[in-house]
This record gives structure tokens, sequence and C-alpha cells, in this order.
């Protein structure tokens, strides 16, 4: 950070110091030329020229998985699909492309229950491990499924990239031998809604392969993913029973995919308890961008954002401290990753219902039963209240699946009889739903309000293992500047709970917010970051980098466009911008230099309910908007929950500001970046899509496609959407 910095301050003085060279050049001038030129070319191309030919250089951002954990599947010594089903003698390959671990989960269920339900040998596995051309050679009496992620523009998941592309290159490969069933998810709030699943079913129908069944497809945006899984699901079941012959059993008795084991012989300091792994996240991909390794952070800040007082925080800032971590450094822009920890009050409630409490810190092994199963992210050896602590989401909601399934353990026929009954269809257990805060220990709690005598201490862990999702991280855009703030990174969290539809009064807090929203009690004064005297609280974390970075050339007018916590990465650009503002305006003597140097405008819309309570970083905008980029930097707000006015959001303040902004985009090469969530981000493309066709006569729809497109591949248009 510190070289990056002085590349910036000699950047600043270039003009000045050529200028001195040119009118007498001396020894030392030259030096200083030369050193212009490195830490210019340096900072431009941030280190990509030399790093890229060095095969060593992700170990700066990646840690390989541990070895010793137990998670690695050392079976899977070949990269042919074919010769892989073969040795393994499976009948089934489930193939998963996944960027947040859902496809991935669903493929692993939909293994297990294959083999549950139909009796066929089912293998799971990542697209990535296996080269695309060997799918060519699966046999016909063979069947392959496809589970597909589509996210952000379109795009496939990074382990599912090569083989779409493969698939793109090689139109003329057959696949006449090849029968395959597909299943996709995706999020219609997003233009390409499911567009992968749609691309490989109609690539391998072109290349002759039979399709058995029609594509499912999951929405997330309508909350709707597990629902539309499990109906797919249960029509491919039912299709391959009828149609290729294959013998059901619905009903069958719950077969364990782990083996969970206590073991007092355990050796103490190899025991997890809390630590978390890169290995617990499944197989990392870094296409995207590299990712640091997991440290502790220290927490050095928190503050609430909100500027009236409320009894719940809507909006914390947290400041970590990296100067403890040397190798872990971050660029603006870039994404920290959190792992969250289960609330005490839930583990304990668990625990308690399991009658696990005597044994909560014994030694636990957890190991597949399959050697060919890869899809355990638990690390072992670990403890009953580590692993409901620290590495499974017991405080997810639960599935009707799961609950049909829970009802086998039952102790009494009071207590079956509900769970079955709650789950007896779709629309009743979806009115359950929404009157009850729902996770797996309240769900069991609500058993015993039906008939006390119902007793869980014969569910098996295995059962719990196999039916929660592993604990992943979550995501957060930085909102600092590395210029500005090179070892001490911040985040921006909003801290709010969602209301149940059918009961308003009950909320259903979300775990990492409420996890970080606890260390507010650990500084009393949080402008000031932790007191001294106390000690000092710290997170899990991980940098991983991003491609939403700023134009190389601080004289790149910007269209920044934010909503809620979207601001987070503009904070940060504003931040760099004024400081080399700063140093330019330092540095700079004479008119003509200040004019050559000086930044580019900024033109900031931000978009929040209400300006007394959700407008981030006020006081932080006002000065740099009335200082240090005084007539650079214009922001424009957007209330929608104003009383009085009309809702405004920031799609309308950018269509009323289109003019300013069509011209800074077509005249001034503007580069433009957009924040939050991807309704937002559609709605604002439409509007300035719109925008431009008109401004630049473009006749039809492909015109203007084509346009947006161009600037998306030159980084002129990037966003970073969720939700």
């Amino acid at each position: 950070m510190a070289t990056s910095t002085f590349s910036l301050g000699l950047s600043a003085r270039a003009p000045i110091l050529l200028n001195q060279f040119v009118k007498q050049p001396t020894y030392d001038d030259v030096i200083v030329v030369v050193l212009l030129l490195l830490g210019g070319l340096f900072y431009i191309s941030h280190g990509r020229l030399w790093d890229k030919p060095d095969p060593y250089y992700y170990k700066w951002f990646e840690r390989p998985q541990s070895s010793d954990l137990g998670l690695i599947n050392t079976s899977a010594n070949t990269r042919n699909i074919a010769e892989k089903l073969k040795e393994s003698n499976k009948d089934v390959v489930v193939f998963w492309g996944s960027q947040s671990g859902t496809a991935e989960g669903f493929a692993h269920r939909l293994a297990r229950d294959l083999m549950h339900r139909l009796r066929l040998e089912t293998l799971a596995a990542d697209l990535s491990d296996f080269d695309p051309h060997t799918v060519a050679n699966i046999q016909q009496s063979q069947i392959a499924i496809f589970l597909l992620s589509t996210y952000g523009e379109g795009d496939p998941s990074d382990n599912a990239t090569a083989f779409v592309n493969w698939l793109r290159s090689n139109p003329e490969v057959t696949l006449h031998n090849l029968r395959f069933a597909a299943f996709g998810c995706g999020n219609s709030n997003y233009k390409y809604y499911n567009a992968v699943i749609d691309q490989v079913t109609h690539s391998l129908e072109s290349m002759g392969a039979n399709k058995l069944l029609e594509t499912g497809k999951a929405d997330d945006a309508k909350g709707t993913t597990e629902e539309d899984f499990v109906d797919w699901k249960d029509t491919l079941v039912t299709a391959f029973s009828s149609q290729l012959g294959f013998s059901s059993e619905p009903q069958l008795e719950y077969i364990p995919s782990v083996r969970v084991v206590e073991d007092d012989s355990t050796d103490v300091s190899g025991i997890h308890l809390g630590e978390p792994s890169l290995s617990s996240m499944g197989k990392i991909n870094t296409s995207s961008g590299p990712i640091s390794s997991i440290v502790q952070l220290p927490i050095t800040g928190v503050r609430d954002l909100v500027k009236i007082p409320t009894n719940a925080p809507s909006c914390l800032h947290m400041e970590f401290d990296l100067s403890r971590q040397p190798m872990i450094k971050y660029k603006t822009g870039d994404h920290m990753a959190i792992f969250p920890v289960n609330p005490d009050a839930e583990v304990s409630m668990l625990l308690r219902l399991l009658k696990l409490e005597a044994r909560e810190n014994v030694p636990i092994m957890i190991t597949p039963i399959d050697p060919d199963d890869s899809s355990l992210r638990i690390p072992s050896p670990t403890t009953p209240r580590a692993l409901f602590q620290h590495y499974l989401e017991v405080c997810g909601p639960v599935s009707r699946e799961v609950v049909r399934d829970l009802a086998q353990w039952a102790s009494t026929e009071r207590a079956r009889s509900f769970l079955l009954g709650i789950v007896a269809d779709k629309a009743t257990y979806a009115d359950f739903v929404a009157r009850h805060h729902l996770t797996l220990g309240r769900l069991l709690q609500h058993t015993l309000s039906v008939d006390c005598n119902a007793d869980w201490s014969g569910l098996p862990l295995s059962f719990i293992v196999d039916n929660l999702r592993p604990m992943t991280p979550r995501y957060y855009s930085i909102s600092s500047s590395s210029v500005t703030s090179p070892r001490r990174v911040s985040v921006t969290v909003a801290v709010e709970s969602s209301p149940l539809p059918l009961d308003t009064q009950t909320t259903i807090p979300g775990l990492a917010r409420s996890y970080l929203s606890s260390f507010l009690t650990f500084s009393p004064q949080p402008a000031l970051g932790i007191p001294k005297s106390s000690p000092s609280p710290s997170i899990y974390a991980f940098i991983r980098r991003s491609a939403f970075k700023l134009p190389a050339s601080q004289r790149t007018p910007l269209i920044l466009i934010a909503a809620g916590t979207g601001i987070a990465p503009f904070r940060a650009f504003v931040q760099e911008r004024a400081r080399l503002a700063a140093a330019t305006r330092s540095s700079s003597h004479s008119p003509a230099e200040k004019r050559n140097s000086s930044a580019g405008p900024i033109l900031l819309f931000f978009g929040c309910r209400h300006p007394e309570r959700n407008l981030l970083y006020q006081d932080e905008f006002f000065d740099l908007e009335n200082d240090v980029l005084k007539g650079k930097l214009t922001i424009i707000h957007a209330f929608s929950r104003l009383e009085g006015q009309k809702k405004m959001y920031v799609q309308d303040r950018v269509e009323e500001k289109m003019e300013e902004v069509s011209r800074l985009l077509l005249e001034e090469d503007a580069s433009l970046y957009v924040c939050g969530s991807a309704a937002m981000a559609r709605d604002v493309s439409s509007t300035i899509c719109q925008g431009v066709k008109l401004r630049k006569g473009f006749e039809g729809e492909d015109e203007v496609k084509k346009w947006r497109e161009e600037r998306k591949r030159a980084k002129k248009w990037q966003e970073d959407v969720w939700g």
C-alpha cells in the first residue's frame, strides 16, 4: 500500500518535475524520471505486468485446503468423467455449477435421493473437476444431470465457466449417446434470469443429446428456490420411474451419508472449536479474483450510522485492524467475507432438546460414508457445541422436505402427526412458516408444546449434518480506500429484522447482522474505537479481490449510483479521489498544471428511505463536497419514505438528470458504477439505455444493447449488485 501511495504522489508531481527536467536536466533528474515511469507503470498495471509470469504468485492470496481436515476427495484421480463413472460403478452423474453453494447443496441432495428412492448409484460432481470434452464419452446407459446457477449478467459460476465455454466453442461435437436432465438456480430480478441453464440445454440438444424432462428453474426473487427444487426433483423421480423403468421406493428410512462418532481419545490440540477453513467452503475458485487466507481481525471501531437513536441499530460502520497481518492487503473496491457465529441461545436450545448438554464438548469425528462423496464441509474432529455454534446454519429456515423426513424420528405419535400435518401440502406449510419463526431448534420446541412427552434424544447428529447447510461467509463491499487507509479496512452493514408475513410483531433477525451488531456493546465510544483497557474483540474474515475498480486516470469522470448500503464502495471511491485531488492541489503551482492534473467530475446518486435516518456518511460527503472536491463532486439524493413527498428512487433521479448523465457518458467517456440491489440496477440500466437511445438516435434495442455491452467489456460500466 505504501508503494501505491508513493507512486500516486509522484504521479501528481509529474508535470512539475518534467518541466524542471526539460529546462536543466541533471543526473538526479534522470533518476527521478525513471522512478516516475516505473511508479506510474506499477500503479496503472496494478502489478499485473510482472506478477503473471510467477507461477507461485497466487500463494500470496490463497491458502490451499488443509489435508489434515479430512475434507479432500483423494479418490478423484481422473479428469475423464466417463472413466470416473466406470471406476466407481455409478449410473448417474449430477454435475453442479455453483457460486454461493445452493446448486452444490441441491446436487448432493439429489444424488442421495436417487440412491435411496431409485437405488441408482449416483455421483455428485463439480464440473471443474473433469475435462468438458469427456462428457461425450458418457455411456448411453448412464444419465447426466446438470444443476447450474446463473449470477450477474447471465454469467456461469466460476466452476462451470470452462464447461459453458467448451459448449459454445465446439458446436460440431456429437452427443447422441447423452441422456440428460437440467435444473437452474436464478433470480428474476436479474435481466438474464437462468440464462446459463438455458444456454447449456440448448447447446446439448443442438449437439444431439436427449433431454429426459422439462428443465426446472428456481426463482430466488420469489423466495421459492427450495420448493421449486423439491417439485422438480419429485417430477424427475417420477419420470425416471415411469419412463425409464426404475423402481421407486418413496418411503425409505433415513440412510446417512456421514458417520458421526464420539472419540474421547482425540488430541485436544487438533479439535476444531470455531476457526473456519477454506476447506469448509468447498473448491476454491479464483477466476473472478484471488482471495486471501482466513485470518482473525481485531475490531477497532463500531458505530451506528443512524442519526436518530432507536432501540436497534439499522446500519453499522465497522473497522478492522490489518496491522498484525502483513500478508493481507486489499484494494479499493474489494470485498470482505466475514464468518458469522450462531447465537448462544439458539445453540443451547438445540443441545438441550437433543439432550447433548452433558456431552457438548466431547470430541466427535465426522466422515463421509461414501469415499466418492466430496460434499462434507465440516472440519473434523470437532464437538457438538462447536458444530452448532460455528459450522452449521442452525438459524436457517427448515425446508418442508426436512420436516417430512424429521417426522420418522418423533418419539410420540402426536409429535409425528403434528410434523406430517404442517407439511401435508405447500400451502399448509407456507401458512405455518408465515406465522412462526422456524429454525430446527424452534421446530423441535414446537413439538414439545404439542406433546410434552416428545423426546428428541434419538435424533442422530448425522441427520442434522446431512440436512442443515454448512456455515458460509457473508460478503460485504469494503467502504474504505486502500490509499487513505491501507492497514485499516471498514465495511458497512445493514442491521434489520424481517417481520413474519402473518405475524408482524415477530421478526427474524439476520444471522450475520445480529452477530456483528452484538459488537456495539464492546465499544462505549464507537467513534473513538475500542478503549485500550478493554480486550479487543475479533472476527474471522478474508479479503476477496473484485473487478469493481476505479479507472486508472483520476481525470476520468465518474457516475456513481447507489441505494442503501450500496454506498459503501463509493465512500471509498470518493475518499480516494479526494486524496488525489489534495495531492494535486499541494504539488501544482501554475493554473495550467492544476487543470492538466485535476480530478474529473463525480456525479453521485444516492437513494435511501429518509434523510434523517438513512442518509449514510452524510457529514463525510458534505465536507468533501464543500472542501477538497468542491466543484467536482455533485451528490443527488432520492428519498423513498419522506413524509408528504412522492416516493423517489435513484432511477427517478437519474431520469431527471439524464441530459447530464448522457453527456458525461457519450461526450466525456465517463465510467459508470452501480451498487445495490439487482432490481435497482435493472431499473437504472433501463433508464440510462433509454436516455442514450434518444440522444444517440438509435432506432432499435439491439443498437443500445450493443453500446451497453461494449461499455461493460471496456470496464466503463460496472455493477456490484445482490438480491
